[in-house]
């Protein structure tokens, strides 16, 4: 790679951010907007700029900073509890951020209403930034829930602050980094001169998220989302006689236009050590680019390089749509597979009982789709999980739709295999993300009132996912009750009589239960054989008379 294309951007702004000719709408608006808010036009058709400002009262208070450098935990009720989660179950916010939002309580629910579903900027400039960002938290969290119970997909807003302090402490940062579709949408412009985004640093409990574009009056400019860089960087700049009686809010008119107008062209001569790597070289660049690299050692650009080179191999793009596309191949294919047997000796009994090459190797094909289809749902499920109750309990309905699908397909190979390892009780060791995705589909039955729904056509995919588990218990309950005999065995027996009977009635198994010499079959052969021909309940009379030769 050439020296004179080494440039190292970590701004991941989406769609919205082509160039940075919003960024400098987003401050006009500002200085446009005469009241704690205002949503403005922009020059890009249906994008909106929702402009906050700090009400002038907050501006002028001297002693403000003094009074409210206390953090607040989110253990005290305030309108932000909802950015808990389970790793982060607590966190801290800047008292006079907690006090400014509640003050726009009233305001909040109309202001969602209105811009919900408006491709938006939010913005606000020092103290107006904490607004800013408070309320872009607010949306997402409402996105979240609209679309966990709706297919619609919202477009998500992008949050512009200028000179705006630290919001939050690290397990803010950490909560609000859980949710991919949170964590990048948030820029903070913040010029080297700016007293206000620089009062709290590394010295501090405060944690920055998002990414920062620093700049100075040269026009020189430079983004970073790592946090070890972005606190060495507010370290540089502070002034070291800065403190809340003499803090100058920015005008950042100036150095926007200068950084608009800075040619990013980096040349041999500015890298200094021809053998340091691309990456580091990039970091050099950029802590100079901002006029701070004098400020800082080669261990500090050394640990940022180290903590850059973690996070991207971390890093994943969040394309849920894209990858939830890839993983319908993977599950086309168990389909295909499933089809197949279906037609041979059953789906579960054909891939638990696999037994010639061409088998095997069907298999190893399987293995390979069930691999990847697991581990997508779990960390799709692990992810949820982890989220409040609102948002976080349902998937939206296109996901669980296709959770409800993976699980009904691969959870019975799952069983199969936990059987031929010659385990029992799948049920009490069956894995969480099975469980969850049962739990959250049996959930939007009910809540949309389709749980007491009737078939009168037997389903294509049996719907309770665990039932070849019930059926591989009770050959095991009957072997016992062979070798043993017991009345709980017995009663244990009965009742999955009835289950199976429930299921058939409701025609929520699939035919494919009853082939010749699968599970299920050679359980009710044993099990006749065991009661003897007088034996007559609704399931012996059903399997005797063989009802199931109409079953479909």
């Amino acid at each position: 790679m050439k020296n004179d294309i080494l440039f190292r951007s970590e701004v991941e702004l989406g769609k919205f951010l082509g160039s940075a000719d919003i960024i400098s709408e987003a401050y006009r608006a500002i200085s446009q907007t005469k009241s704690t808010y205002k949503v403005h036009d922009t020059t890009r058709p249906k994008i909106k700029v929702l402009a906050f400002k700090c009400p002038p009262d907050y501006d002028t208070k001297t002693p403000f900073l003094e009074k409210e450098l206390d953090l607040v935990s989110s253990t005290k009720p305030h309108l932000l509890n909802f950015i808990t989660t389970k790793v982060n179950s607590s966190f801290s916010l800047n008292k006079a951020a907690v006090c400014l939002f509640q003050n726009l309580s009233d305001n909040v629910k109309e202001l969602e209403n209105k811009t919900i579903d408006t491709p938006l900027i939010i913005t606000g400039s020092d103290w107006g930034g904490y607004l800013a960002i408070l309320y872009t938290l607010h949306l997402h969290h409402a996105i979240d829930v609209k679309e966990s119970n709706d297919s619609k997909t919202i477009k998500r807003p992008i949050c512009i602050t200028f000179g705006s302090p630290l919001v939050g402490d690290k397990n803010l940062q950490g909560a609000i980094a859980e949710r991919p579709q949170w964590k990048y949408s948030f820029l903070n412009v913040v010029a080297n001169k700016d007293s206000v985004a620089s009062f709290y640093s590394s010295n501090t409990t405060y944690k920055p998220f998002g990414t920062f574009l620093f700049c100075n009056e040269s026009g020189g400019h430079a983004a970073f989302d790592v946090q070890e860089s972005i606190l060495l960087v507010l370290d540089a700049i502070k002034s070291p006689n800065a403190n809340a009686g003499n803090l100058q809010i920015y005008d950042y008119n100036n150095v926007l236009s200068l950084m608009r107008r800075k040619i990013l062209y980096r040349g041999d001569s500015e890298l200094g050590e021809l053998d340091m790597s691309l990456l580091r070289a990039g970091i050099t660049l950029q802590l100079k680019d901002v006029g701070v690299l004098g400020d800082i050692s080669n261990e500090q650009v050394m640990e940022i390089e180290k903590q850059s080179k973690l996070i991207r191999r971390r890093k994943n793009p969040y394309e849920p749509t894209k990858k939830l596309n890839e993983m319908k191949i993977s599950l086309t294919y168990m389909e295909w597979y499933m089809k197949k047997k279906k037609l041979e000796n059953g789906y579960y009994d054909g891939y638990k009982n696999s037994r010639t090459k061409d088998e095997i190797k069907s298999q190893s094909e399987i293995l390979k789709n069930k691999r990847k289809l697991s581990k997508y749902w779990k960390d799709i499920v692990e992810e949820k999980d982890k989220m409040p109750q609102k948002e976080g309990a349902k998937l939206r309905k296109r996901w669980l739709y296709g959770g409800t699908n993976f699980r009904r397909i691969v959870e019975p190979l799952e069983i199969g295999e936990y059987y031929k390892d010659g385990k029992t009780n799948y049920i009490e060791n069956r894995e969480d993300h099975y469980k969850l995705l049962e739990k959250w589909s049996d959930e939007d039955k009910k809540d949309s009132g389709t749980s007491d729904e009737k078939r009168n056509k037997a389903a294509s995919l049996t719907e309770d996912s665990c039932f070849w588990a019930y059926v591989e218990e009770a050959l095991i309950s009957l072997r016992n009750l062979e070798n043993e005999g017991s009345s709980n065995i017995e009663t244990a027996l009965e009742k999955f009589e009835d289950y199976a009977m429930s299921a058939i009635k409701n025609y929520s198994v699939s035919p494919e239960i009853f082939i010749k010499g699968s599970s299920f079959m050679k359980w009710w052969e044993k099990y006749k054989t065991y009661k003897g021909n007088a034996y007559a309940s609704e399931f012996a009379r059903y399997m005797n008379n063989v009802g199931y030769k109409s079953y479909m």
